[in-house]
Protein backbone atom coordinates (compact mmCIF):
# COMPACT_ATOMS: atom_id res chain seq x y z
CA UNK A 1 0.00 0.00 0.00
CA UNK A 2 2.79 2.57 0.40
CA UNK A 3 4.29 2.12 -2.99
CA UNK A 4 0.64 3.36 -3.90
CA UNK A 5 0.45 6.44 -2.69
CA UNK A 6 2.22 8.87 -4.95
CA UNK A 7 0.20 7.27 -7.71
CA UNK A 8 -3.22 7.79 -6.04
CA UNK A 9 -2.33 11.00 -5.19
CA UNK A 10 -1.62 11.53 -8.80
CA UNK A 11 -5.15 10.07 -9.92
CA UNK A 12 -6.68 12.13 -7.93
CA UNK A 13 -5.19 15.04 -9.44
CA UNK A 14 -6.34 14.02 -12.62
CA UNK A 15 -9.45 13.52 -11.00
CA UNK A 16 -9.62 16.78 -10.11
CA UNK A 17 -8.51 18.43 -12.80
CA UNK A 18 -11.33 16.41 -15.16
CA UNK A 19 -13.88 18.02 -12.59
CA UNK A 20 -13.04 20.95 -12.95
CA UNK A 21 -13.07 21.18 -17.13
CA UNK A 22 -16.28 19.64 -16.65
CA UNK A 23 -16.04 16.86 -19.07
CA UNK A 24 -14.24 13.74 -19.87
CA UNK A 25 -12.51 14.18 -23.18
CA UNK A 26 -9.16 12.63 -24.68
CA UNK A 27 -7.26 16.25 -24.10
CA UNK A 28 -8.70 16.61 -20.80
CA UNK A 29 -7.58 13.66 -19.59
CA UNK A 30 -3.91 13.73 -21.16
CA UNK A 31 -3.90 17.24 -19.54
CA UNK A 32 -4.81 15.62 -16.37
CA UNK A 33 -1.95 13.30 -16.80
CA UNK A 34 0.57 15.72 -17.61
CA UNK A 35 -0.21 18.35 -15.06
CA UNK A 36 -0.53 15.72 -12.20
CA UNK A 37 2.88 13.80 -13.17
CA UNK A 38 4.59 17.64 -13.26
CA UNK A 39 2.65 18.46 -9.77
CA UNK A 40 3.89 14.85 -8.20
CA UNK A 41 7.65 14.84 -9.54
CA UNK A 42 8.74 18.33 -9.09
CA UNK A 43 6.58 19.32 -5.77
CA UNK A 44 8.66 17.97 -3.43
CA UNK A 45 6.38 15.75 -1.87
CA UNK A 46 7.57 14.26 1.50
CA UNK A 47 7.08 10.62 1.49
CA UNK A 48 7.02 10.69 5.08
CA UNK A 49 4.08 13.00 5.36
CA UNK A 50 2.26 9.85 3.22
CA UNK A 51 2.71 7.37 6.06
CA UNK A 52 -0.27 5.58 7.22
CA UNK A 53 -1.88 7.16 10.25
CA UNK A 54 -3.73 5.27 13.24
CA UNK A 55 -6.84 5.74 13.90
CA UNK A 56 -8.12 4.51 17.36
CA UNK A 57 -12.44 5.57 17.29
CA UNK A 58 -12.98 5.73 20.53
CA UNK A 59 -10.06 7.91 21.21
CA UNK A 60 -10.82 10.16 18.08
CA UNK A 61 -14.50 10.35 19.45
CA UNK A 62 -13.24 11.57 22.76
CA UNK A 63 -10.18 13.92 20.83
CA UNK A 64 -13.20 15.20 18.63
CA UNK A 65 -15.35 15.94 22.22
CA UNK A 66 -12.57 17.53 24.36
CA UNK A 67 -12.06 20.14 20.79
CA UNK A 68 -15.44 20.61 20.79
CA UNK A 69 -15.84 21.21 24.68
CA UNK A 70 -12.70 23.86 23.97
CA UNK A 71 -14.38 25.53 20.64
CA UNK A 72 -17.65 26.31 23.44
CA UNK A 73 -15.29 27.66 26.74
CA UNK A 74 -13.35 29.60 24.38
CA UNK A 75 -16.23 30.87 22.67
CA UNK A 76 -17.67 32.05 26.25
CA UNK A 77 -14.66 33.60 27.33
CA UNK A 78 -14.27 35.87 23.95
CA UNK A 79 -18.44 36.68 24.71
CA UNK A 80 -17.43 37.92 28.01
CA UNK A 81 -14.49 39.60 26.99
CA UNK A 82 -16.56 41.36 24.12
CA UNK A 83 -19.08 42.10 26.43
CA UNK A 84 -16.36 43.61 29.38
CA UNK A 85 -13.65 45.23 26.96
CA UNK A 86 -10.14 44.89 28.11
CA UNK A 87 -10.52 43.27 31.70
CA UNK A 88 -8.52 39.98 31.45
CA UNK A 89 -6.87 39.70 28.21
CA UNK A 90 -2.99 39.53 28.45
CA UNK A 91 -1.43 38.87 24.85
CA UNK A 92 1.61 36.65 24.54
CA UNK A 93 3.72 34.05 22.45
CA UNK A 94 4.46 30.89 24.33
CA UNK A 95 6.73 28.18 23.00
CA UNK A 96 5.61 24.83 23.74
CA UNK A 97 8.18 21.58 23.06
CA UNK A 98 5.90 18.93 21.80
CA UNK A 99 7.06 15.69 23.51
CA UNK A 100 5.87 13.63 20.54
CA UNK A 101 7.70 12.72 16.84
CA UNK A 102 4.72 11.89 14.81
CA UNK A 103 3.86 14.58 12.36
CA UNK A 104 0.57 13.76 11.99
CA UNK A 105 -0.03 13.79 16.02
CA UNK A 106 1.55 17.60 15.51
CA UNK A 107 -0.06 18.58 12.78
CA UNK A 108 -3.33 17.64 14.35
CA UNK A 109 -2.52 19.10 17.22
CA UNK A 110 -1.35 22.87 15.90
CA UNK A 111 -4.46 22.79 13.82
CA UNK A 112 -6.79 22.22 16.46
CA UNK A 113 -4.85 25.13 18.46
CA UNK A 114 -5.43 27.42 15.37
CA UNK A 115 -9.42 26.58 15.28
CA UNK A 116 -9.93 27.70 18.80
CA UNK A 117 -10.84 31.20 19.40
CA UNK A 118 -8.08 33.12 21.08
CA UNK A 119 -5.28 30.57 20.15
CA UNK A 120 -3.53 30.19 17.16
CA UNK A 121 -0.26 28.46 16.20
CA UNK A 122 2.12 30.79 14.76
CA UNK A 123 5.37 28.42 13.92
CA UNK A 124 6.03 24.64 14.09
CA UNK A 125 9.72 24.16 14.41
CA UNK A 126 11.28 20.50 13.77
CA UNK A 127 13.99 19.29 14.84
CA UNK A 128 15.76 15.82 14.16
CA UNK A 129 16.22 13.05 17.03
CA UNK A 130 17.04 12.30 19.26
CA UNK A 131 16.41 15.76 20.33
CA UNK A 132 13.85 16.03 23.05
CA UNK A 133 11.92 18.76 21.74
CA UNK A 134 10.91 17.26 18.07
CA UNK A 135 8.67 19.91 17.40
CA UNK A 136 8.21 23.27 19.23
CA UNK A 137 4.95 25.33 18.28
CA UNK A 138 4.47 28.88 18.89
CA UNK A 139 1.38 29.46 20.33
CA UNK A 140 -0.13 33.21 20.22
CA UNK A 141 -2.73 33.19 22.72
CA UNK A 142 -5.05 35.94 23.63
CA UNK A 143 -5.16 34.55 27.46
CA UNK A 144 -1.38 34.34 27.59
CA UNK A 145 -0.93 35.52 31.20
CA UNK A 146 -0.09 32.16 32.87
CA UNK A 147 2.47 30.59 30.06
CA UNK A 148 2.38 27.22 31.92
CA UNK A 149 -1.60 26.75 31.86
CA UNK A 150 -1.48 27.46 27.87
CA UNK A 151 1.38 24.51 27.60
CA UNK A 152 -1.34 22.29 29.68
CA UNK A 153 -4.20 22.65 27.79
CA UNK A 154 -1.53 22.15 24.52
CA UNK A 155 0.00 19.12 25.97
CA UNK A 156 -3.30 17.76 26.88
CA UNK A 157 -4.61 18.10 23.16
CA UNK A 158 -1.58 16.26 22.70
CA UNK A 159 -2.28 13.54 24.75
CA UNK A 160 -5.57 13.02 23.37
CA UNK A 161 -4.46 13.47 19.84
CA UNK A 162 -1.81 10.83 20.32
CA UNK A 163 -4.10 7.78 21.50
CA UNK A 164 -6.45 8.47 19.20
CA UNK A 165 -4.20 8.93 15.68
CA UNK A 166 -0.43 8.53 17.01
CA UNK A 167 1.04 5.17 15.50
CA UNK A 168 2.27 2.19 18.15
CA UNK A 169 6.10 3.62 17.73
CA UNK A 170 4.94 6.76 18.19
CA UNK A 171 3.01 5.86 21.73
CA UNK A 172 6.14 4.36 22.74
CA UNK A 173 8.48 6.88 21.63
CA UNK A 174 6.11 9.81 23.65
CA UNK A 175 5.17 7.43 26.85
CA UNK A 176 8.42 8.78 29.10
CA UNK A 177 7.37 12.30 28.26
CA UNK A 178 3.62 11.80 28.75
CA UNK A 179 3.35 10.46 31.82
CA UNK A 180 1.18 11.98 34.27
CA UNK A 181 -0.71 14.40 31.79
CA UNK A 182 -3.86 14.16 30.41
Amino acid sequence: MKGLRLPLLAIVLVGLWIALWGELTWANLLGGVAIAAFVVLTAGVDTSSLRPVAIRPIWAAWYVLFVLWSLVLSNLRLAREIATPGLSTHTSIIRVDMRCASDAVVNVVANSITLTPGTITVDVFRRDPPDDAIATLYVHAIYGSDPDEVRRDVYRLEVYALRAFGSPDDVAWAAARLEGVG
